[in-house]
C-alpha cells in the first residue's frame, strides 16, 4: 500500500512540474530509437515521450515499481530488470525487451543506472548489446534544465526541473553499435550533448 501512495505521488508530482515546462527540442530522431540517457537527468523525459512508443527497463525493486507505475500512466512498456537474479533469469528478461523493440518499440535507458555498482556517468554497454541484437540506432540524449533542484546527496545526482523551467533535449546522431563501439564515446556524447565537461564521468 505504501509503495503504491509513493508510485502516484511520484507520478502526480511529475505530471504537474512536467506539465508546465518549456521544452526545446533539437533534431529528435524520426523513426524508432534507443535513448541514451543519465539516470539523473531523465525526470523531465517521461512526460515528453509520450507521444513515442517506448519500453523503459526497471529494476526488480521498490524504486523499479515506482518507474513502472510512471511508465504505465505515460503509456510505455516495462520489462522488469532482475538485479539479483541468476544469469539465466536475466538473459530471459533481456530477450523479453528485444522481442519488444523487435516488435517496433523504442526504448529509453538510463546507462549509468541498475545494477551495481552505481557509478555517477558512467555507462554500462546494455544498450550498445541492445542495438547491436536488433539494429535498431542507439540516440545520445543529452538533458538540460535550466532551472532544477539537484539531489547531491544521491549517486546519481539527481535533479528534478522547476516548474515553468525550460528544458532543452539535444539528440545526437543515431547510430547502430557494433563490436568496436565503446561505452567510453557513449559518454562522451552525453556529455556533450548535455553541455557537461567530459571529466565529469565517474566522479563522485
Amino acid at each position: 500500500m505504501f509503495i503504491t501512495f509513493i508510485s502516484w505521488f511520484f507520478w502526480l508530482l511529475n505530471l504537474l512540474i512536467c506539465s508546465t515546462l518549456s521544452y526545446k527540442i533539437l533534431n529528435e530522431p524520426k523513426g524508432q530509437a534507443l535513448f541514451a540517457v543519465w539516470h539523473g537527468k531523465s525526470f523531465p523525459l517521461f512526460y515528453w515521450a509520450r507521444h513515442r512508443k517506448l519500453c523503459l527497463f526497471p529494476v526488480e525493486t521498490w524504486r523499479g515499481d515506482v518507474i513502472a507505475y510512471l511508465a504505465k500512466k505515460y503509456g510505455h512498456k516495462t520489462v522488469r530488470f532482475l538485479e539479483k537474479g541468476t544469469p539465466l533469469e536475466r538473459s530471459k528478461n533481456l530477450e523479453k525487451l528485444i522481442q519488444i523493440v523487435a516488435n517496433g518499440y523504442g526504448a529509453a535507458v538510463a546507462v549509468d543506472g541498475p545494477p551495481r555498482p552505481l557509478i555517477y556517468h558512467t555507462a554500462r554497454p546494455g544498450i550498445l548489446y541492445l542495438s547491436q541484437k536488433t539494429g535498431v540506432p542507439v540516440v545520445p540524449a543529452g538533458i538540460k534544465m535550466k532551472r532544477k533542484i539537484a539531489l547531491f546527496w544521491r549517486w546519481d545526482r539527481y535533479e528534478i526541473p522547476l516548474p515553468w523551467s525550460e528544458v532543452e533535449i539535444n539528440f545526437g546522431r543515431p547510430f547502430v553499435a557494433g563490436e568496436k563501439t565503446t561505452t567510453r564515446e557513449l559518454e562522451e556524447l552525453l556529455l556533450l550533448l548535455g553541455g557537461e565537461s567530459q571529466s565529469a564521468a565517474g566522479q563522485p
